[in-house]
């Protein structure tokens, strides 16, 4: 039990008498409680001075996508509750897109090959392999081509020469199909490591690979049970390295659990212009701003 001094048993009197007079006093808490300002944890879209009636971070998730995963229960659920998961934002606007630098598979090397960033076909923010993919399981030693010079040069040579200012690693379903979770997440953990020792200023950011359709010609060795099974691996490395993942599977998906129809190309794999526009458009929404 606390000490209480002299002074205080005096003013407990004094509350306890004018209790008995009628006259009004504020309870105070009970004991073991706090007033709930008192309790509140600070959030990483959160800070100390923020009003007290604005919402709260896990008001802001987007759950956009969270019925398909209930009806589906061969899919892997988004682990909403992941403090990884960035929540929705206002519109960081095209700036924003600008300072991401896309270290990306073949789903994302067709934002150059449809100009959806600034520069076009001649952006310089699509970090791949010469032939417009590459694959989590052969990265250690796999050279990109750098759209800066068209020199071939290893992800981490590339990021020591420009250090850009915000990396989107945005990777994974090449390998989706032979890898393992233990495999695929030593990859991924290697991949974010050799970024960040060559660029330490660079922000990494990661993003979930996108859904396909049951048209594409490898279903079955791949599938969107087997692509949220490695979301969840991602959000999980996400976790351990306290980065911040993007749900951008969920801005494509359907109601049967497939990428909708509208938005993938007759390969089943690739998501076209409007796909990739929705992505666009959800990742300025969820933004990862640092001064939040």
């Amino acid at each position: 039990m606390k000490y209480i001094k002299p002074i205080s048993l005096l003013l407990l009197f004094v509350l306890l008498f004018s209790a008995c007079t009628g006259g009004k006093t504020a309870e105070p808490a009970p004991s073991g409680e706090t007033e709930p300002a008192q309790t509140a944890a600070v959030t990483d879209a959160q800070t100390s001075a923020a009003p007290t009636d604005e919402p709260t971070t896990s008001a802001l998730i987007d759950r956009t996508a969270e019925d398909v995963y209930l009806n589906h229960p061969e899919l892997t659920p988004v682990n909403y509750a992941s403090p990884a998961l960035l929540p929705a934002s206002a519109d960081a606007g095209q700036e924003y897109i600008d300072s991401i630098t896309f270290v990306c598979d073949s789903p994302f090397y067709w934002l150059k090959l449809y100009g959806l960033l600034t520069g076009g076909t001649d952006t310089t923010q699509v970090w791949t392999g010469p032939e417009g993919t590459m694959t989590l399981a052969y990265l250690r030693d796999f050279k990109i081509l750098d759209p800066f010079d068209k020199v071939e040069r290893t992800i981490p040579d590339t990021a020591a020469l420009h250090k850009p200012p915000m990396v989107l690693i945005t990777i994974g379903i090449n390998g989706v199909s032979f890898m393992d979770e233990e495999y695929f997440k030593t990859e991924y953990r290697h991949l974010i490591d050799v970024i960040h020792e060559a660029s330490p200023e660079t922000t990494i950011l990661v993003q979930s690979i996108l859904p396909i359709a049951p048209t594409y010609k490898n279903w079955g060795k791949i599938t969107n049970a087997t692509i949220t099974a490695a979301n969840r691996w991602i959000m999980e490395v996400a976790e351990e390295y306290g980065l911040h993942y993007l749900d951008s599977f969920s801005v494509l998906v359907g109601d049967d659990g497939n990428i909708k129809p509208e938005l993938v190309m007759k390969d089943g794999l690739h998501a076209n212009k409007d796909g990739l526009t929705l992505v666009l458009k959800y990742i300025r929404t969820h933004a990862y701003l640092k001064e939040n």
